[in-house]
């Protein structure tokens, strides 16, 4: 009889997990749902702590699953066919959970995961204003009228009067044009279409403008969206019903192992007698009647999908949102009047 698990990199825990005798006999006289409650407390909200907690679980239980193969005197019990698939469907379930929370944590959760493209060295240094200070300090000096402003401009006692106002300004506009790409495409428009005014382009970026920075308020929408109703209940989920349920799989092989050992050391002939063998076949029925419906509620195929739902129809608004403004903005443009121009 053979169990899979899916593979776990448990090199960094090994050596602190206790053995399987250990295990065992503690795990019978465990309280489930209080040692879920007080696991669950102190691993608020997911982070590395939770993966490695039920990473650690399921290593337990591969252990105990494992226990009495190499013992040629304890026949060991086969599980019924439709647990095991229970087990391996939560397992399976497990890697999608933390693969949607890692992926979503590390895009929805970060406000400028569509912008900026390019080097991020190069952007630290446009968002310095590294070009406009050069810019800045050349001009000064090609307009210094004598040797006393030369050296006020190169020490810099200049630019403190000139910027002195520049934090409260950006501070403004990193409020109003957050670092998402449709903002920044808002940004850019508003800047030259003030710069261009009075132009029929200078009427064209400034609507522009103004539909790009919708689209990005609707991005931002979509990603709280993803926050607070996809990544909160997945999260939630791994922090009470995983742990639940893994500890509950943990009994099912605990309650296992002490009923074949007991039916090791006892005849055939006396087992149907035999209170202590009976009680434990009771408490292998038990534990594994209660995983069974824990790991069957795990799966349950509507909170699942509902959960996807979820997640499409916060994309699929923002989309659509995206696109009725492109639309407007594009038969907005052509109502645009200018003079014609000759070719030549």
């Amino acid at each position: 009889m053979s169990f899979k698990f899916p593979s776990f990199n448990f090199q960094s825990i090994q050596e602190s997990l206790p053995s399987v005798d250990n295990i065992t006999k503690s795990i019978s006289n465990v309280n489930v749902q209080q040692y879920s409650d007080s696991l669950k407390d102190s691993i608020q909200p997911f982070a590395s702590k939770t993966s490695q907690l039920i990473s650690t679980q399921l290593h337990q239980v591969q252990q105990l699953a494992a226990t009495h193969y190499n013992n040629s005197n304890v026949e060991v019990s086969e599980l019924p066919a439709d647990y095991l698939e229970l087990e391996k469907n939560c397992d399976l379930l497990l890697k999608l959970y933390t693969d949607l929370i890692q992926i979503t944590n590390d895009t929805y959760l970060k406000t400028s995961y569509d912008y900026p493209p390019g080097n991020n060295s190069l952007n630290r240094i446009r968002d310095a204003n590294v070009g406009g200070l050069i810019g800045n300090k050349f001009t000064q000096l090609r307009n210094a009228s004598s040797p006393q402003e030369l050296e006020k401009i190169l020490l810099g006692s200049q630019e403190q009067t000139d910027s002195a106002a520049a934090p409260a300004a950006e501070a403004t506009t990193a409020t109003e044009f957050p670092k998402t790409l449709f903002h920044q495409l808002a940004l850019i428009s508003s800047t030259h279409s003030k710069e261009l005014n009075p132009s029929p382009l200078s009427i064209a970026l400034d609507k522009l403008s103004v539909a790009y920075k919708a689209i990005g308020d609707s991005r931002l929408e979509q990603d709280e969206a993803i926050k607070t109703q996809l990544n909160s209940q997945l999260i939630h989920i791994l922090n009470e019903e995983f742990i639940k349920v893994t500890e509950l799989r943990k009994r099912v092989y605990a309650s296992r192992s002490q009923f074949d050992l007991i039916r090791s050391e006892i005849d055939a002939e006396t087992e149907d007698d035999n209170e202590e063998l009976i009680a434990r076949e009771d408490e292998l029925v038990n534990a594994t009647e209660s995983a069974v419906t824990e790991m069957k509620k795990l799966l349950k195929p509507s909170r699942n999908i509902n959960l996807l739902k979820v997640f499409v129809n916060a994309q699929k608004e923002f989309f659509q949102a995206a696109a009725k403004k492109l639309e407007t903005i594009s038969a907005d443009l052509d109502k645009i009047e200018f003079e014609e121009e000759d070719d030549e």
